[in-house]
C-alpha cells in the first residue's frame, strides 16, 4: 500500500500537471512496479495466447483507479499498442452479483447524442463536431443515431420516453465538465443555453427510465478522473448507479481528440465488435494520429466485461437502418400547416434558445419574430417553441388574419364556465378592439388560466410593399397593434410569435425580439442530409451530390424538394441541369413575385458586391466592400428585411454575422458576382477589412482565416500576395487554424507557384545580398512552402526527406556566398551528423546540437518569440540560419498548447520540432560536404 501510495504522489506531480514527464518514463515506472521482481506481468504476456487484446483488470478501491495505466510501457512501447493489446479496465465491484451479458442485437446500433455547450463557457466548443466524426465514421455501417438538440436535461427526458425501454445501446454525452465543491459535474444547458452544474443523479434520472443503456460515454474533461477513493469520478458513480459500462476521460482533453475518439470507437462498435475491441482501436487511431489526449480515456465497467453490443452487418436476418422520411405533421385546426416532426427536426438550438429566453422572461417584449428567406424553417421553429411552452395556451392562425377571425379563435378557449362568461364583452365591437382584449386577458389573469401564445404563421400574407420595404395592410395594422398594445399595457404574460419573411416597418416590432435565420451549414447540413434518403444514399454520384447542394445553399426545403423530386429519379441529371437553367420551376418557394420589383439598381450592387465573401462576416465587413454605392446603409439594412442577406444567431447585434445568400444569383439576374474588373479591388478591400478584425493570434477559427487567404490570393494584380500572406501567418505564433488556412489556401494556387518558379529564388537573393538575415530566414521557409505545393508532398516532414537536392544546393549556394561561409543547410547537415545525429531523435544529440549552433542557451530554447536575438547577432554562432523552416514543422504540435510566457513552452520545442531536422540533416546525400 505505501508503494501505491508512493506511485499516486508521483503521478499527482509528474502526470496530473501542466507540465508533465515523458510519458513513456511514467508507463515504465508503472510496469515495472507491475511487473515486480517476479516478473509477474512480462511471464503473462510471453504465456502462449490466442487472444488479440487482453485486458488488464483494475480495482477501483484504495488508489489504483487514480493510477494512468493506460500509459503502461515495457521499454520499447505502450501496452496497449502491442499485438496483442493490453488494455486497462477500472473493475468496480459493488457487491453485486455479476450482471447478465446480453447477446448483441441483431440490427445496428441505436446512439442517443447529446452535446452541450452552455453560453457564457470559455472555451466555446464546436459541439456537433464529435456528431460529424461519428456520421463520417459510420457510412459503411450506418448507426441510427438519434441527437438530442437542446443540450438540456429536461429536453433529454422527453426524448428517451419517446423510445421503448432499453432501445438505446449507448448514451454519448460531450461538452465541458468539471468538479464543484469536490463533486464531479456536467456543464449542461438549461432550456435558454444557461449554464446548469448537473451532477450524475440529474443526468442519470434523464436517461435511465427503468434501465441504463449497456454503455455509456461521459465525453468531457476529468469524467474518469478520481482524486482518491473519498471522492470517486463520474464514471463511477454511473456504476454505482447500476450501469454496466461507462467511458470517461481522466484529465482535461482537446475537444479535437475527443471527436477522434468518438469516430473510431463507434466505427468499430457499429461492425459488431466487442466494446473492448472498439477501445482497442481507438487507442491505436489516436496514436497514429499523434493526438495529444489519448491516454487519458478510461474504461470502467461493473462486475461483467461488455460484449459486442450489435452484430456485424452482413449478419443474417439482421434488421435493417430504417429509410429517413420526412413524416409531415399538421398544427392547426384546419390541417393546413406543415412542419417536420421533433424527431426529424434538425439544428436551431440557439435561435430556439434566443425565442425561449425573451417568451419566457423578457417583461420588455410582447413577442418574437422570426423572419428570414423562404424555406429556411420558420414555421418549424414556431412548431418546436409550441412544444416547448406547456404553459401556455396556443392559438395559431396562417397567412390572412383579421378581427372576425382573431375573435373566434379566442373563443373558442373559453370553454370554462367562468372564462365563457367573457365571450360576450370580448364580441361587443361597440368597444375597441384593444380595450375588449386588455379587459380579457387582466381577467384570465385574475381566473389563473394559462396566458396565451399566438402564432401568426407566414405573416407575409399581411403585408404590401411601399417605398422599396413592407408594411402592414391597412385591416392587418389596427389589430396588431391592439394585441400588442393590450398585451404590453396589462403586463400579463400573453405573447405573440410571428413568422415572416420579411422584417417590415413598423414602430410595433420594438416591442418583438427580431430572430433572424440563416441556412443549414456545416454539421446541420450534415444531419439534415443524413436524413434524406436519396442525399444519403451512397449510390448518388458525388459531382450530382455536389451540384444539388450548390443549387440548395443548405434551404432546407429545397434541399427536401431535390431529395424528394430530382435526385431519387432515373433522369436525375437531367432534372437538376432543367432546374439549374429554369429557376421559375422552384424560385416561389423561396421568394414572391412581388420581391423583383423592390429590388432596384442600388440594392442589386449592394448584394452583388457583399457575395465577394464566401463565409458570414460581420457587417462592418459588409459596409467596407459597399462603401461606393450610394446610401449602401440604408440598402443593407433592405437587404436584411427583405430577407435576402442571412443573419446568425448570436443575441447581441455587434456579435452576429451575415452573408448574401447564394441562391441569389439563380433567381436574380441582376444580382451577380463581381466581374473581373471589380474583384481585384473588392477582394482588396474585404481581405484589409477581415484581417483587421480576424488576423490574430485570438482567431482559432480556420474557416475564417481561410477567407482571409483567399481574399488575398484573389488580388492577382498583386505578384507579393502569396509572400505576404506567408508573413500574416507567421505573425500569429502557434496557431495551428492559421497554419493549416494557408497551407489549404495556398494548395489552390499551385498553378500559379508552378509559372513562376523559375523567380522562385530571386527575393531570397536580394535580402542576402542586403544581409537582412530575417528576411531571408523567413524567405527561405517560403520557398520550402511552395516546393512542397508545386512537388505535391503531403507535409513538410515528406518535402525535407524527398525534395530534390538541387533545391537544397542552390538555397544552401546563396547562404554561403553572402555570409561568407557562415550559414548553410550543408553545414547544419555535417555539424549534426558529427555529433551522432541519425534518422532518430536522440536527446543528448539534439541538446548538443542546439548549443553548437546557437539555438540553445542553457535549458532554454530560441524560437519565434525570441528569433530577433539570433538575427541581431549572426556572429555569435556558425550555421545557426536558415532556422524557420524547421520551426515550421514544430507549430502543429506547439498550437496545442497556450503560449503563456516570454519564451513560450521550451520543454515542447525540445520534444517536437526535431522532427524537421532528422528528416532533411540525415539525408545520404547531403553527406559530401566540407566546413
Amino acid at each position: 500500500m505505501s508503494e501505491i501510495d508512493n506511485l499516486s504522489k508521483k503521478a499527482d506531480t509528474d502526470y496530473y500537471t501542466r507540465l508533465p514527464e515523458d510519458h513513456a518514463t511514467t508507463g515504465q515506472r508503472l510496469y515495472q512496479w507491475l511487473d515486480g521482481t517476479e516478473r509477474i506481468l512480462q511471464s503473462e504476456l510471453d504465456s502462449p495466447r490466442g487472444e488479440e487484446i487482453i485486458v488488464l483488470a483494475i480495482s477501483t478501491s484504495k488508489r489504483l483507479v487514480h493510477l494512468p495505466w493506460e500509459l503502461l510501457h515495457n521499454g520499447q512501447g505502450f501496452l496497449v499498442e502491442k499485438r496483442p493489446a493490453i488494455i486497462p479496465v477500472r473493475w468496480f465491484s459493488n457487491n453485486r452479483p455479476n450482471q447478465i451479458v446480453s447477446p448483441p442485437q441483431n440490427r445496428p446500433l441505436n446512439l442517443l447524442f447529446m452535446a452541450t455547450s452552455p453560453l457564457g463557457v470559455e472555451p466555446v466548443l464546436d459541439y456537433e463536431a464529435e456528431e460529424g466524426q461519428i456520421l463520417g465514421a459510420t457510412q459503411r455501417n450506418p448507426v441510427n443515431l438519434r441527437v438530442e438538440e437542446s443540450g438540456c436535461l429536461n429536453e433529454l427526458g422527453y426524448v428517451v420516453r419517446e423510445y421503448d425501454q432499453g432501445y438505446f445501446d449507448v448514451f454519448h454525452l460531450t461538452g465541458h465538465a468539471t468538479h464543484q465543491d469536490g463533486k464531479p459535474c456536467f456543464l449542461t444547458e438549461d432550456e435558454y443555453g444557461n449554464r446548469v452544474d448537473s451532477d450524475t443523479n440529474a443526468i442519470y434520472d434523464a436517461i435511465a427510465r427503468s434501465s441504463l443503456p449497456p454503455l455509456i460515454f461521459l465525453s468531457g474533461c476529468r469524467t474518469g478522473y478520481a482524486p482518491d477513493s473519498a471522492v470517486p469520478s463520474m464514471a463511477e458513480e454511473f456504476l454505482n448507479l447500476g450501469a454496466k459500462a461507462v467511458l470517461g476521460w481522466g484529465e482535461r482533453v482537446l475537444d479535437t481528440d475527443a471527436a477522434v475518439a468518438a469516430k473510431e470507437l463507434y466505427g468499430h462498435l457499429s461492425q459488431g465488435e466487442t466494446v473492448i475491441e472498439a477501445l482497442s482501436a481507438t487507442y491505436r487511431a489516436l496514436i497514429d494520429q499523434q493526438a495529444r489526449d489519448w491516454h487519458k480515456l478510461r474504461l470502467y465497467v461493473g462486475n461483467t466485461l461488455p460484449q459486442a453490443l450489435v452484430t456485424p452487418l452482413r449478419t443474417p436476418k439482421r434488421t435493417q437502418l430504417p429509410k429517413p422520411t420526412i413524416t409531415r405533421e399538421f398544427r392547426d385546426d384546419e390541417n393546413r400547416l406543415r412542419v417536420v416532426r421533433r424527431e426529424e427536426f434538425v439544428g436551431r438550438r440557439r435561435q430556439l434558445q434566443n425565442c425561449l429566453r425573451t417568451l419566457k422572461t423578457d417583461s420588455e417584449k410582447v413577442g418574437v419574430l422570426i423572419h428570414g428567406m423562404g424555406g429556411w424553417g420558420k414555421s418549424s421553429i414556431a412548431s418546436r417553441l409550441w412544444e416547448r411552452l406547456p404553459e401556455s395556451e396556443k392559438l395559431l392562425w396562417w397567412r390572412q388574419i383579421d378581427e372576425v377571425y382573431l375573435i373566434r379563435k379566442l373563443k373558442d378557449k373559453l370553454i370554462n364556465p367562468k372564462t365563457r362568461e367573457l365571450i360576450a364583452d370580448l364580441e361587443n365591437n361597440q368597444i375597441e378592439l384593444k380595450s375588449r382584449l386588455s379587459y380579457l386577458f387582466i381577467r384570465l389573469a385574475e381566473l389563473g388560466e394559462k396566458p396565451f401564445l399566438l402564432i401568426l404563421d407566414d405573416f407575409e400574407w399581411n403585408l404590401e410593399p411601399r417605398d422599396g420595404r413592407y408594411i402592414l395592410k391597412a385591416p392587418v395594422a389596427p389589430i396588431l397593434a391592439a394585441l400588442v398594445t393590450a398585451i404590453q399595457e396589462t403586463g400579463t404574460d400573453h405573447r405573440i410569435l410571428i413568422t415572416c419573411r420579411y422584417e417590415f416597418d413598423s414602430d410595433l416590432l420594438d416591442y418583438f425580439y427580431k430572430q433572424g435565420l440563416e441556412p443549414f451549414r456545416k454539421a446541420e447540413l450534415t444531419k439534415k442530409l443524413n436524413r434524406l434518403e436519396n442525399f444519403a444514399s451512397d449510390k448518388l454520384d458525388k459531382s450530382l451530390r455536389e451540384r444539388a447542394l450548390n443549387l440548395a445553399d443548405g434551404n432546407p426545403r429545397l434541399l427536401e424538394y431535390l431529395n424528394n423530386e430530382v435526385l431519387g429519379k432515373k433522369d436525375a441529371e437531367a432534372k437538376l441541369t432543367e432546374l439549374e437553367q429554369s429557376p421559375e420551376l422552384w424560385k416561389d418557394q423561396i421568394i414572391w413575385e412581388e420581391l423583383y420589383q423592390l429590388i432596384d439598381e442600388p440594392l442589386q450592387q449592394v448584394l452583388s458586391h457583399c457575395l465577394i465573401y464566401e463565409i458570414p462576416v460581420p457587417m462592418v465587413a459588409l459596409k467596407a466592400v459597399c462603401s461606393s454605392i450610394s446610401n449602401y446603409q440604408g440598402q443593407l439594412k433592405r437587404g436584411l428585411d427583405l430577407g435576402l442577406i442571412e443573419i446568425s444567431s448570436e443575441v447581441q447585434e455587434e456579435d452576429r454575422v451575415y452573408r448574401v445568400s447564394r441562391i441569389l444569383p439563380n433567381i436574380i439576374s441582376s444580382v451577380q458576382h463581381p466581374v473581373a474588373t471589380e474583384v481585384y479591388s473588392l477582394s482588396r478591400k474585404a481581405h484589409y477589412k477581415l484581417y483587421e478584425l480576424w488576423g490574430n493570434k485570438e482567431n482559432k477559427n480556420e474557416e475564417r482565416w481561410r477567407e482571409i487567404f483567399r481574399l488575398a490570393f484573389a488580388e492577382t494584380e498583386n505578384p507579393d500576395r502569396f509572400r505576404e500572406q506567408f508573413d500574416k501567418m507567421i505573425s500569429v505564433q502557434y496557431n495551428r487554424e492559421a497554419d493549416r488556412a494557408y497551407e489549404k489556401e495556398l494548395r489552390k494556387q499551385r498553378e500559379h507557384l508552378e509559372a513562376n518558379q523559375d523567380q522562385i529564388y530571386q527575393k531570397l537573393e536580394e535580402y542576402l545580398q542586403q544581409q537582412d538575415w530575417k528576411k531571408a530566414d523567413y524567405e527561405t521557409a517560403f520557398i520550402m512552402y511552395q516546393w512542397m505545393f508545386i512537388e505535391n508532398y503531403d507535409d513538410f516532414d515528406d518535402l525535407f526527406r524527398d525534395v530534390s537536392l538541387e533545391v537544397i544546393n542552390e538555397i544552401d549556394r546563396l547562404w554561403m556566398q553572402y555570409s561568407e561561409g557562415k550559414f548553410g543547410i550543408k553545414g547544419q547537415a555535417k555539424i549534426y551528423r558529427d555529433l551522432g545525429g541519425t534518422e532518430k531523435y536522440n536527446e543528448e544529440v539534439w541538446n548538443r546540437f542546439g548549443n553548437r549552433v546557437g539555438w540553445r542557451e542553457g535549458c532554454r530554447w530560441f524560437n519565434l518569440g525570441n528569433m530577433e536575438v539570433a538575427y541581431r547577432t549572426p556572429e555569435t554562432h556558425d550555421y545557426h540560419l536558415p532556422k524557420l523552416m524547421y520551426i515550421r514543422v514544430g507549430l502543429w504540435w506547439l498550437s496545442k498548447v497556450q503560449e503563456e510566457d516570454g519564451w513560450g513552452w521550451g520543454y515542447m520545442w525540445d520534444g517536437w520540432w526535431w522532427e524537421g531536422l532528422v528528416s532533411l540533416l540525415p539525408r545520404q546525400d547531403l553527406k559530401d560536404c566540407s566546413i
